[in-house]
């Protein structure tokens, strides 16, 4: 196992979906919307895919690890509300409004022309 692969690092494997075979071996941001049924704008896709990809995931494992049990049907209607919240967040805001861009948070302002 790869480090990358190691539960909870970040860019690891998305855990295994049991139950929703219509997602496994899926590859693009675009199989994801088609294989639930969540209408998407592709201008959104084109500019925060991955940011995108990246809070579905996270949503994904969050749901899966909180409810393990869960049925085949509450599986498929929780991941499609996350891939819904996730896209609606990006209609609304850029990655870099929304925080995801991570070597941003925490970093002051540059004010350029100033000594400080």
């Amino acid at each position: 196992m790869s480090p990358r692969e190691k539960e909870g690092a970040p860019g690891a494997a998305l855990p295994a979906l049991p139950g929703l075979p219509e997602l496994e071996g899926l590859e693009s941001a675009e199989d994801f919307f088609a294989a639930l049924g969540v209408p998407f704008d592709s201008r959104v896709l084109a500019v925060s895919r991955l940011h995108l990809m990246r809070r579905f995931g996270l949503a994904m494992q969050a749901f899966l690890l909180e409810r393990p049990a869960a049925s085949e049907g509450e599986r498929r209607a929780a991941l499609r509300a996350a891939l819904r919240e996730a896209h609606a967040l990006f209609v609304r805001s850029t990655p870099l409004e929304s925080g995801d861009f991570g070597v941003l948070r925490g970093a002051r302002p540059v004010k350029l022309g100033r000594r400080e």
